[in-house]
């Protein structure tokens, strides 16, 4: 019997800048990549290893990105593949973009702040993080062994500033800054997601953060191209949790978030 999964982080990028925006991943993160970046190759993964959703996540690096990368997440949905809007600290019309990201059917809203040139708790930022909170969940690149403009001292500081804020912080609260996390936002009112996480870390050393957070405030996720389903999934099957943890973060979390009410 084949079980549900929502893959709550994957990228998309246009067919015409795919390969340079996966190769620009790489030579950032210095991370093997799972695939070129094509769209087309995490939806055969996704047919392949049956999963269930797919959230899809574009990001916008220029203030003039914004409606075409939009526009292009938008393209994508179905019932199947949601996705989730960008927006950028120097775009001048932030509420009506919000509003039109509401009319394309886009859900929720991805920030990462190294490569959109922010950081993340500057107050730059705070009047669109108010016209986010209670409106749109944000999932952010969390935690960089390259820069400190994401790190989980940072969200703490958005947690306490913006309270209705909902917050999804990558990489099980922050890439290779998973102590601070521990220390800073594990346990609080936000969600976390697996990926680039699990798989650079001991089954053992996962749990402890997964159940030092709740397993009820985390996600499943793979950040296509850096991974893909099957790799994911062999990881993420080695961690001891219970059934119900496991159900918690493959799907059921997702669906309570995006309150996804379906009989899939």
């Amino acid at each position: 019997m084949s079980r549900k999964i929502v893959d709550f982080h994957a990228h998309a990028f246009h067919d015409k800048i795919a390969e340079k925006a996966a190769n620009n991943l790489n030579d950032y993160y210095n991370i093997p990549l799972a695939a070129d970046g094509h769209f087309e190759y995490v939806l055969n993964s996704m047919k392949e290893n049956e999963i269930t959703k797919m959230v899809i996540h574009a990001t916008a690096t220029t203030a003039k990105q914004v409606e075409m990368t939009n526009d292009y997440v938008a393209s994508l949905i179905n019932k199947d593949i949601i996705g989730f809007g960008s927006i950028h600290p120097d775009y001048t019309n932030v509420e009506k973009e919000l509003d039109r990201i509401e009319s394309l059917g886009l859900k929720g809203l991805k920030l990462h702040p190294i490569f959109q040139g922010f950081v993340m708790d500057d107050e730059k930022m705070f009047p669109i993080y108010e016209q986010i909170a209670g409106r749109y969940p944000i999932l952010m690149h969390a935690g960089d062994k390259n820069s400190d403009a994401t790190t989980p001292k940072r969200i703490a500081h958005l947690l306490d500033k913006f309270p209705n804020l909902t917050i999804i912080a990558a990489h099980l609260g922050g890439y290779s800054e998973w102590e601070e996390a521990q220390k800073y936002i594990l346990g609080r009112n936000l969600y976390i997601d697996t990926s680039s996480a699990i798989r650079f870390l001991t089954p053992e050393r996962s749990k402890e953060l997964i159940q030092a957070h709740g397993a009820d405030k985390v996600l499943f996720g793979t950040d296509y191209p850096l991974s893909l389903h099957k790799e994911e999934l062999d990881v993420f099957d080695k961690i001891d949790l219970s059934d119900e943890e496991r159900e918690r973060i493959l799907w059921k979390n997702a669906y309570k978030l995006l309150k996804i009410s379906d009989d899939k």
